[in-house]
């Protein structure tokens, strides 16, 4: 018997990679913002974030499954809508997505935290 098409030892698997496009950010930007962000953490960390440390690592362990969990369906979407084909419409798609994670995760930390005062006695 000839192999056909759908023989499954004549078929060729290859995989797709895609390439994410980002706006050019100088080194110092960077850096910068970075050192910015980690100080935020410290703070809040000091402020408070010391006594809800289970509620901040449910809240940023929940939206980094869900965002792992979630990323393939923007890419399909932006894939589906044409926008990465352009560098612009991959940062709007990716800056949509980081602005998802972050008001998941803000959401979460409340969901907890409100969750947590109403379950005190008064």
């Amino acid at each position: 018997m000839l192999p056909g098409p759908a023989d499954s030892t004549s078929t060729l698997v290859e995989r797709e990679q895609m390439i994410i496009e980002w706006f050019k950010v100088d080194k110092t930007v960077a850096y910068v913002a970075l050192v910015v962000g980690l100080f935020i953490i410290i703070i809040a960390y000091f402020s408070g974030g010391r006594e809800n440390r289970p509620k901040l690592i449910f809240s940023i362990l929940s939206s980094v499954v869900i965002g792992v969990l979630t990323l393939p369906l923007f890419i399909k979407f932006g894939i589906w809508v044409g926008l990465f084909g352009y560098q612009w419409g991959e940062i709007v798609l990716m800056t949509i997505y980081i602005l998802y994670i972050a008001a998941l995760s803000c959401n979460a930390y409340e969901i907890v935290t409100v969750s947590a005062k109403e379950a005190r006695p008064n």
